[in-house]
């Protein structure tokens, strides 16, 4: 996967510190640009020369949630490659790609029920966008696993990616319309599931 190199530059990184600051306080729906521009200490034209409206900004942020994790997955890998140990804890991660962030109070999943209950085109572009690359990293952290052997090569990675997001998009829904705790999916257990279907 290629690099997204804004998500490593200073002034857009603080802009996206700056937005989940704010979002943590105010939530979402209260969350303003004017807001960013005044807490982030930049000028307006350095907001929209990055994003066009709020919700693109939101959907850039979910998209670094994704590249923070990918980081972590390669960086995770290097370590137990160069350690001589390929099948210990690096697929932890994709776990903790699909599932660690199902804290309802997470900014993730904040702009993500946001994003959901918006009904434009705009959005559904960008939850679009961030659907397939989400899935795009789920495949290609399956296929560096069997590349390493650590996942068989006759499971189709597409598909598999396909099926992790269909478990991690349910339970964020089952999160949000139940509220008896005995009605809540472990998420390590989803992935066990997933882990034994994929040895």
């Amino acid at each position: 996967m290629v690099k997204t190199t804004l998500y490593h530059n200073p002034s857009f990184q603080h802009i996206l510190t700056i937005t989940e600051k704010i979002i943590l306080e105010k939530g979402c729906r209260n969350t303003t640009l004017r807001d960013i521009i005044e807490q982030s200490g930049l000028s307006k034209g350095a907001i929209y020369h990055y994003v066009d409206s709020k919700d693109e900004l939101f959907g850039l942020i979910l998209k670094s949630k994704i590249e923070e994790m990918n980081d972590m997955f390669h960086e995770m890998l290097k370590m137990t490659i160069k350690e001589g140990n390929p099948n210990q804890n690096q697929f932890e991660v994709v776990s903790q790609f699909f599932f660690g962030r199902q804290n309802p109070h997470e900014v993730g999943n904040l702009i993500f029920l946001y994003l959901l209950s918006q009904d434009n085109e705009k959005v559904k572009k960008i939850l679009h966008d961030i659907f397939k690359y989400s899935k795009d990293t789920g495949a290609h952290w399956i296929k560096v696993g069997q590349e390493h052997c650590v996942i068989p090569a006759s499971i189709d990675a597409d598909k598999m990616a396909l099926l992790m997001m269909t478990f991690s998009y349910g339970l964020r829904v089952t999160q949000i319309v139940s509220t008896d705790e005995n009605d809540q999916v472990e998420a390590t257990d989803i992935f066990k599931v997933i882990m034994k279907s994929l040895m």
